[in-house]
């Protein structure tokens, strides 16, 4: 009896282990990018390779495009369960963990440099606040610089006046700085812009060269005003509970494979940026070029707004961390 019931035990463990073994996960994940972009064409590299190493058990399967809706329903589904997780800009990112806003403060950084130095530095701070709110940060994946598009020319403050500015639902530092400069915004959702562009709805629109190219704005405006406004941060994330179910070696293929493929990711979208400037050009889209002198009103219009918001929509001691990581930098003693 004894051999008996250690037989059926051996045989009930072997049976859990071959199901356990042929388990599939498939991670559910949405984005604006758009199919046939920089970004969903390098993370379907990444795909191909989780698949391949895990033997086809662990898989994602993307909505991309806004199929799902704008960030905000992509942030509500995930919460019910719908998706496990997204690739976010920074709005979608600060409706989980809002000090990651600090980053997109108008005309902070000058130049990647500046941004890979304070992200290196920073991005054991953020990744320690995503698992708090319940998410891992699997890699950032960045949108760029951003910049104004419009279809009368802008070359001083006093031409933006009576200009219809489209503005993100949601979008606080945006808020806060167009109310500063006496800017009334049209408040729209990113798979709304293209036909309020088209019927005349809004007259300027900001986005990364690239982005304004993969979402077909580019189209529909006449003018880049090519003075870098902030950069705009983005990254993946997928629910800790997503990810604490796959077996510990899937776990770290997937860490593994997603610093290869995000670093290359966030290099190319730094090429592709410059090249959609150069798409634009090609399809009659005039540069502005405008000097510092020109915009420094502009400038500390905008940063005074944002620094408003430091305490209220992110921690000012996140801010006061940043802002010291660049002092680092530009001083000598990091050149």
């Amino acid at each position: 009896m004894n051999i008996f019931r250690c037989f059926i035990f051996l045989l009930i463990l072997s049976i859990c282990s071959i199901v356990y073994a042929k388990e599939n996960f498939t991670i559910k994940i949405a984005t604006l990018a758009p199919e046939g972009s920089t970004w969903m064409k390098i993370f379907n590299e990444f795909n191909r390779e989780i698949i391949k190493k895990t033997n086809g058990n662990v898989r994602f399967k993307v909505y991309p495009g806004g199929v799902l809706g704008d960030e905000r329903d992509m942030v509500r589904k995930i919460r019910i369960g719908q998706i496990h997780g997204g690739g976010f800009t920074g709005l979608g990112l600060s409706m989980i963990y809002k000090d990651i806003l600090a980053l997109q403060i108008p005309f902070l950084f000058k130049d990647y440099k500046e941004v890979d130095y304070v992200l290196n530095k920073m991005e054991k701070r953020f990744r320690e606040g995503f698992r708090k709110k319940g998410f891992i940060l699997l890699g950032f994946a960045e949108v760029g610089f951003i910049y104004l598009f419009s279809n009368v020319p802008i070359t001083d403050l006093k031409d933006i006046k009576g200009l219809k500015f489209w503005i993100w639902e949601g979008d606080k530092i945006a808020r806060v700085v167009f109310n500063k400069l006496g800017i009334i915004p049209v408040p729209l959702e990113i798979p709304d812009v293209l036909l309020a562009l088209q019927t005349n709805l809004i007259d300027v629109v900001f986005n990364s060269p690239l982005g304004a190219v993969a979402l077909q704005w580019f189209s529909r405006v006449k003018y880049m005003i090519k003075v870098p406004l902030s950069y705009g941060v983005g990254a993946i994330l997928i629910k800790n509970k997503i990810f604490e179910r796959l077996p510990s070696q899937y776990q770290k293929i997937l860490k593994e494979s997603a610093e290869k493929y995000f670093n290359k990711l966030n290099k190319k979208a730094r090429e592709e940026n410059e090249k959609a400037i150069s798409v634009m050009k090609k399809h009659g889209i005039k540069i502005i070029e405008l000097s510092e002198e020109k915009i420094a009103d502009a400038i500390k219009l905008s940063q005074k707004a944002a620094m408003e918001l430091a305490g209220k929509e992110f921690s000012k001691e996140i801010l006061d961390k940043i802002l010291f990581y660049l002092r680092e930098y530009r001083s000598e003693k990091i050149y």
